[in-house]
């Protein structure tokens, strides 16, 4: 007598799966959680199609929820995770709740496994993911900022040289931060006793040179993208006092859309422009500005608030204002304030107008 076999198809259409992710170059850990208990965990190589499959066999027409943290990687993994069907977050390493024993602790399971828990949880906050052409631009402008640390590196292995060999440079380019094209044609005319130290001297003075022209080159370029594209939001960044070309290019590359902030603290906060606190009971105790920030804007700003207090009269009376308390917080405020100003000249889409409150606006 023949006997049918049915065969029963696993179905978990409507269930959510919480999928942690350690990603690393060469290899991924992956934690799956579902109603409050771990379902699955495995490594793989770094590879899409693989999960995807993976995790739609082991659970057909489950609904997926995935998380991992920012890093080497980027955005491409989010982006073709949602290309796919798989609801992901990127969260900031920093942003990950861990016990004392987790810290102590650390290995890729154990982190996959916090992500997917947490993010079961709902306690975990995704970083803002900028559209592909913003990232783009954005790596264009810290490109720029990394030749303007060689040019740096550059100059001070020059002035080494010529310390080291008791060279002394005219006054006007001792202290100059800016190589200008005097001071390349001064270091061209400079000679010492053999064609040895000269020929050395001069391999320095090329590769000033050769820096120094692709900073400029990189700037050129990269204005021309900017005032091509966000022409609007760079015409009234410029207007601002104490904003020039690069900070406005700096604001519109690393910021691109100013409205995601819902607001000005969560936009100070981006910037590293408010003070960290560390309080117990009665005892409040409010340290520096915080160490968390965006580190290639908030130099930029704290240097243009300086220039801004020489520029705008209404700027300056709000320096005077808090500079008999501390000076250096009293600047870190027309940083926080001159910040705000150009997120509204932006997004008004107007040229800065004196004594106008932007803060309130």
């Amino acid at each position: 007598m023949l006997t049918k076999v049915t065969t029963i198809k696993n179905d978990f259409s409507g269930q959510d799966f919480f999928v942690g992710l350690d990603v690393h170059k060469k290899s991924w850990k992956v934690n799956v959680r579902s109603l409050q208990l771990e379902v699955a965990s495995f490594s793989q190589e770094p590879d899409i199609v693989n999960l995807n499959k993976t995790l739609r066999n082991k659970f057909p027409e489950g609904k997926f929820y995935s998380a991992y943290e920012a890093g080497f990687c980027g955005t491409r993994i989010h982006k073709d995770l949602v290309g796919i069907g798989i609801n992901n977050i990127i969260i900031h390493p920093g942003d990950l709740p861990q016990t004392d024993k987790q810290k102590k602790n650390k290995t890729d399971l154990h982190d996959s496994r916090a992500i997917a828990c947490y993010l079961e949880k709902k306690m975990l906050r995704p970083i803002y993911v900028m559209p592909t052409e913003q990232e783009e631009l954005r790596s264009l402008f810290r490109c720029r900022q990394s030749k303007v640390v060689d040019v740096v590196r550059s100059n001070l292995k020059l002035k080494s040289f010529l310390d080291y060999f008791n060279i002394p440079l005219p006054d006007e380019f001792k202290q100059a931060t800016y190589v200008s094209g005097r001071y390349i044609s001064y270091l061209k005319s400079i000679t010492i006793t053999t064609s040895s130290g000269t020929l050395a001297l001069q391999q320095y003075v090329d590769d000033l040179i050769y820096q120094r022209n692709q900073k400029l080159e990189l700037t050129r370029k990269l204005r021309k993208i900017i005032t091509e594209k966000h022409s609007e939001a760079y015409n009234n960044l410029v207007t601002v006092p104490g904003i020039g070309g690069v900070i406005a290019m700096a604001l519109i590359a690393e910021i691109g859309d100013f409205t995601r902030f819902k607001n000005p603290d969560q936009y100070a906060s981006y910037l590293g422009l408010v003070p960290s606190e560390h309080s117990s009971g009665m005892r409040i105790m409010v340290n520096g500005i915080q160490p968390r920030c965006n580190k290639h804007l908030r130099p930029l700003l704290i240097e243009a608030a300086w220039a801004c207090i020489r520029n705008s009269p209404s700027m300056l009376l709000y320096y005077k204002k808090h500079f008999d308390k501390n000076n250096k917080k009293a600047i870190i405020k027309v940083a926080r304030k001159l910040a705000l100003t150009a997120k509204a000249v932006v997004v008004k889409n107007q040229p800065f107008k004196e004594n106008y409150n932007y803060i309130k606006a």
